[in-house]
Parts: C-alpha cells; sequence; structure tokens
C-alpha cells in the first residue's frame, strides 16, 4: 500500500523460483526481532511477523545469519532499515542472491513462511 515500507528476503544463490526462497513482508506485519534461542544456532536473529494468509492467527519468521557477537549491530540496522522510508516503499534486508544485505554484519537468512 502508498506509504507502507516492504522487506525482501531472498535466502537462495540462483532464482527464487520454490517456497520460502524469497519473501516480501511489509514492515508494519514485524511482530520483532530477537536472538535466535537454539544453542546450535547462535550467530542467528529471528524477525518474526504476521503470517501471510491474512487470519491474524498465523506467524512466520525470517533467520537471519550474522557474524558472532555483532548481534546488537545488527539489530540497529535492522531498526533502521525497517524505519525508513525507501522512495519506491522497497528495502532490501537480506539478498542471498544479489549479495546484497542492510547490515555489513548479515551472513545470509532462512525464510520459514510457516512458524
Amino acid at each position: 500500500m502508498k506509504g507502507e515500507n516492504y522487506l525482501y528476503f531472498c535466502d537462495t544463490t540462483d532464482e527464487p523460483n520454490a517456497a520460502d526462497e524469497a519473501v516480501l513482508v511489509p514492515a508494519s506485519t514485524v511482530l520483532g526481532v530477537s536472538i535466535n534461542l537454539f544453542a546450535t544456532n547462535w550467530g542467528r536473529l529471528a524477525i518474526s511477523h504476521q503470517g501471510l494468509v491474512g487470519d491474524d492467527n498465523s506467524k512466520a519468521a525470517v533467520y537471519i545469519a550474522i557474524d558472532q557477537g555483532k548481534e546488537k549491530e545488527v539489530m540497529d540496522d535492522l531498526a533502521a532499515a525497517m524505519s525508513s522510508n525507501p522512495g519506491d516503499g522497497f528495502t532490501v534486508i537480506c539478498d542471498v542472491q544479489n549479495n546484497v544485505f542492510c547490515s555489513e554484519y548479515i551472513t545470509g537468512c532462512t525464510v520459514d513462511s510457516a512458524v
């Protein structure tokens, strides 16, 4: 919608062509950003957002791989990107295919459309 900032995530090195390879999420649907709680996955943040099915109950997430120890810096960069007002309404957060990230400390991402 007009005035909305949409966040782009792509977790594949080739052209996204399957479920959970790329997603465009309205920034207004982001519920929070947290450090991943699973001990085997430190160095990862979870961006949770309202689900894509439109029932107000579903949730989804994108997991952001980051350099270890850079959680605060990445959270600061994510907050700035999510609150930005790009002219085209489109903000790249993580694009593995084109090696474009909103933070120098992001190394990849995993899209999960149903959490």
